[in-house]
């Protein structure tokens, strides 16, 4: 009985589990995780992980989500502009060091999350079409728009110099082409993969919890000299930028005068950002950009950032979808 409430609570807490599993295996027995970063294998990771995501793509009920322009218009704005310029303000704002401060301020440049949020808005009882129609929008077009925003954010600030284009030939290849392939292979595989989405998900969890590891173990010695003051500083500022996410939209949302459901969406989807497409990115920034040894430390931030805002939002779901409209 309680083996088998051991292995269900794993398989519903893979990815944050397997995230901190991921840290400690790569900071206490790091040689593995070097090897597999030699190779090619975070970009096989990172193909799997946007084949999954567009093999699981259901995208029948966005045509009734387009009605709902101001809602779609406010979600997307908010998601691929206002929040990451919000955020990147208070991150370098934050008394942090500075890979801490760049990886976080890389993190609120993202686009909303590809699932979580969905699953959230479900339980809130919004608009799920909403939420589905702004995932896609947002992922889709933050290909384009998260080289230009981050060179932007990153360059304002004077941390790091990246090459936008550069960059947005990396994302197309990473992102849409396996994106592009999951969708084509939906259409034979749709009843299949609805069938065995627990699986496929598992096989994605696996593979985005495989970049951090290497990121870990490749920054080893780094992390070891990690503060606990530090990293209780990053998650307190981490959940003070999703905080000010939700405020925002919240505020927005009212203003609009958007229905209760709609409302919901946009307030949970506008205020997440998604873990794959950051660490993605994260894998695709040259190492001269950064620094040698480097990138585990902006992968904290990133971590602890999305595993803040799951479980503050999965609270405030909960509670909506417990009150009545």
């Amino acid at each position: 009985m309680v083996l088998t409430r051991v292995t269900g609570f794993l398989q519903r807490q893979m990815l944050p589990v397997g995230l901190v599993l991921a840290a400690v295996v790569g900071l206490v027995w790091p040689e593995p995780g070097r090897a597999m970063g030699r190779l090619p294998t975070q970009y096989v990771a990172v193909s799997i992980i946007f084949v999954c995501a567009g093999l699981l793509l259901r995208t029948d009920e966005i045509r009734a989500a387009l009605s709902a322009w101001r809602a779609t218009a406010w979600g997307s704005l908010s998601i691929l502009f206002v929040t990451p310029a919000a955020g990147a303000l208070i991150a370098f704002r934050t008394p942090l060091e500075p890979a801490y401060q760049i990886g976080l301020a890389l993190f609120c440049c993202m686009p909303t999350t590809l699932s979580s949020g969905i699953a959230l808005t479900s339980q809130a009882r919004g608009n799920v079409a909403l939420a589905l129609l702004l995932t896609v929008t947002t992922n889709l077009a933050g290909v384009f728009t998260i080289p230009f925003v981050l060179v932007a954010v990153l360059g304002a600030m004077g941390q790091v110099e990246l090459s936008a284009t550069d960059l947005l030939g990396k994302l197309c290849l990473s992102i849409l082409v396996p994106l592009a392939a999951g969708r084509w292979l939906r259409r034979p595989l749709g009843s299949w993969a609805d069938a065995n989405r627990a699986r496929i998900t598992a096989l994605s969890n696996l593979a985005l919890i495989s970049i951090p590891w290497m990121k870990f173990s490749e920054s080893s010695e780094s992390l070891a000299a990690v503060a606990m003051g530090g990293l209780l500083m990053l998650i307190l500022a981490g959940l003070v930028i999703h905080g000010v996410y939700l405020a925002i939209n919240d505020a927005s949302t009212r203003l609009l005068g958007l229905d209760g459901p709609a409302r919901k969406a946009v307030v949970l989807m506008a205020s997440q950002k998604t873990l794959p497409v950051a660490l993605t990115v994260l894998a695709l920034i040259p190492d001269e950009a950064v620094g040698p040894g480097v990138k585990g430390l902006l992968a904290i931030p990133c971590i602890t950032s999305h595993l803040g805002q799951i479980f503050v939002d999965a609270f405030i779901a909960t509670r909506w979808g417990r009150l009545r409209e």
